[in-house]
């Protein structure tokens, strides 16, 4: 069984699965280079099925990741605390949702997806929830599990808590918006000056910087219920189509709200540490719940809401669960994958298959391929004999280096394919990194990639931690090792390296550990601020060139910068030689391909689902968590 599952709404994404296997899976901002695209993910799909060597006539099933069906509804009624002018929700929610998913919006879905051979194709349309849940599930390898998805809606569910068990996913309860954590914390995302559903990821590292002085006034606005939770609406109006997301009720008790361009003060990061603190508790609430509901020993998490690391690391400490699984594309992007595996093995009833611990399911490029775009572009490069070894040199001479290898992550974080590479050791490399390469706000941190069998040697706890999605503390007598990947908290988002999982990379670190004694590297996402990571290797060569990066390793060839930061023979063209460089995926170009051509970007915008246009858009999606935060 040959299944699609595509998703267009933040972070738009393709996926394949064949017979209960994933072939593929890719974000299409990667192609498009505009970070969380929404638009229709044609240049995702098509390369999922050139990877296949598929046409679109061989595609059994089509799995959407919305079910606009469930808008028919009637308009939620837990407004109970609602005040009598906010109850134009029940006229909201229609406008700015059922202008997305109405019968003119499932058309366009039919409309894009339409084969010139005439062909017919089978779409379902799928409950965003119950997506989010099979992407973890069926991830997870665990037979059996509880299940927590938590972002900011769904259809109208933000929160659902499920059992998976083989074949099977049993929802057990739901929490409907506008009762809801994600657009809570984007809420507050907002006040502190940020870009609500893409700054929440700042709010978490600007949090260890502050005191939860401000939690019972936050945890006042969220009542915690046997069934779940329910927000104290009249702090919020991020489900009214304003273009602020809280009310002046939630200003007055807590101050003045921050503006972009000013100043971070104390109280901000008071405020940030007793979100974060509040949220923390109501994500152990529900995982409480889901133990005593399912009776399970594992648990399985997804949704905005899991990229966030430090509550996570909460639930595996405190919640009762023996093990638990985060979903690494846990951004709507994985509602994509979630959507072609329910179908396979929900719906399909095939046999859910093993899979390897790995979040690398998108593009590659070949050595012949990169060496195309190198030579055309006029770059210096070499072939060292010992890649990983003059590498790790550099990082231990406290050079940053580019490191482009294999097939692209699917989420939103760098593991190892994707990635910026530097020296652990000097906690100055923090600063360097923000200033000249990512061009970020200070305050954001960076990870440490570890070898797997040596982590406990670096810290607390030496656990499984592959896709950088919890914190570990770092040891007090080793801070000076990992002094870059350490937090004003003593904390570090870690991710733990297996030869299995990424060879190349684990000789990197491998070789930094003999030459200097630290069994890891810092790991940040290739891209600079604003940009999503890169794609191609015109991408790769971009970013290299204009940032500080000291050299660049992209398949078996070395790039590097003579001292001081120029390169060593600046490129002709690095820019604009994709469609030469392996493999910019022009879907007309295909007999069978996608036919998108038939509809103007301008007359999609308003059928394409929930999109970040603008602040003024009433969006309280996914907790997003940018890819190179933590």
């Amino acid at each position: 069984m040959k299944v699609l599952g595509i998703n267009f709404s933040n972070d738009a994404a393709a996926s394949l699965v064949v017979d209960g296997v994933v072939v593929g899976a890719a974000v299409e901002d990667r192609f498009s280079r505009i970070k969380h695209d929404g638009a229709f993910p044609r240049q995702a799909i098509q390369w999922c099925l050139d990877e296949a060597g598929l046409k679109m006539r061989d595609i059994d099933a089509v799995g959407f990741f919305w079910n606009p069906g469930i808008h028919a509804e009637p308009a939620n009624s837990r407004l109970t605390s609602v005040p009598r002018d906010h109850l134009e929700y029940l006229y909201a929610v229609p406008v700015h949702l059922m202008r997305h998913f109405d019968g003119v919006g499932v058309g366009r879905v039919e409309q894009k997806l339409w084969l010139e051979d005439g062909h017919p194709l089978k779409i379902h349309y799928l409950t965003h929830h119950d997506c989010h849940a099979a992407g973890a599930f069926y991830r997870s390898n665990f037979p059996s599990a509880a299940i927590l998805t938590v972002d900011g809606y769904g259809e109208r569910c933000s929160t659902q808590i499920a059992r998976g068990q083989g074949n099977r996913i049993s929802t057990l309860r739901k929490t409907e918006f506008p009762h809801s954590l994600g657009a809570f914390y984007a809420a507050f995302t907002q006040y502190l000056g940020f870009r609500a559903n893409n700054g929440e990821g700042k709010v978490m590292g600007l949090a260890s910087y502050g005191e939860p002085t401000y939690y019972d006034a936050i945890r006042g606005m969220i009542h915690l219920t046997d069934d779940g939770f329910e927000v104290d609406l009249s702090y919020f109006e991020y489900f009214l189509n304003r273009r602020r997301r809280y009310a002046a009720k939630l200003v007055d008790l807590l101050g003045p709200e921050r503006t972009a361009d000013s100043e971070i003060d104390q109280r901000h990061k008071d405020i940030a540490a007793s979100l974060q603190r509040v949220t923390e508790d109501v994500l152990l609430h529900l995982a409480r719940k889901a133990k005593r509901l399912t009776g399970e020993s594992r648990l399985c998490v997804a949704g905005g809401v899991a990229l966030n690391c430090v509550a996570n690391t909460r639930l595996r400490e405190e919640s009762g669960f023996e093990d638990i699984y985060v979903m690494p594309a846990s951004s709507d992007a994985g509602t994509s994958l979630g959507a072609a595996l329910y179908l396979s093995h929900v719906i399909g009833y095939q046999k859910p298959q093993e899979h390897p611990p790995v979040d690398t399911l998108g593009p590659h490029f070949s050595a012949e391929e990169i060496k195309r775009v190198l030579d055309v572009s006029g770059c210096s490069y070499t072939r060292p004999g010992d890649l990983p070894g003059k590498v790790a040199s550099h990082l231990a001479a406290g050079r940053i280096v580019g490191w482009f290898q294999g097939r692209a992550e699917f989420g939103p974080r760098a593991l190892g394919a994707r990635s910026i590479l530097a020296d652990p050791r000097p906690e100055t490399m923090k600063d360097t990194l923000n200033a000249r390469v990512k061009f970020r706000e200070w305050f954001r941190p960076f990870a440490p990639a570890v070898l797997a069998e040596r982590c406990g040697e670096l810290f607390e706890r030496d656990h499984a931690s592959p896709y950088m999605l919890e914190v570990m503390k770092t040891r007090p007598n080793r801070v000076k090792d990992v002094a870059a990947g350490t937090h004003v908290d003593g904390g570090a988002r870690v991710q733990t390296v297996t030869e299995e999982s990424n060879p190349l990379y684990y000789q990197v670190i491998s070789a930094f550990a003999a030459e200097t004694g630290v069994p890891a590297v810092i790991n940040t996402s290739f891209n600079i601020r604003g940009e999503p990571i890169v794609h191609s290797v015109s991408d790769a060569l971009k970013c290299y060139f204009t940032t500080d990066m000291d050299a660049l390793a992209i398949g078996p060839f070395l790039l590097e910068k003579a001292p001081g930061g120029q390169a060593a023979e600046a490129p002709q063209d690095a820019e604009g030689q994709e469609t030469d460089d392996a493999v910019e995926l022009e879907a007309e170009e295909a007999d069978d391909a996608v036919d998108l051509e038939t509809l103007e970007d301008e007359e999609l915008e308003s059928a394409e689902v929930v999109e970040l246009e603008s602040d003024e858009e009433v969006e309280a999606e996914t907790l997003e968590d940018e890819a190179e935060l933590a």
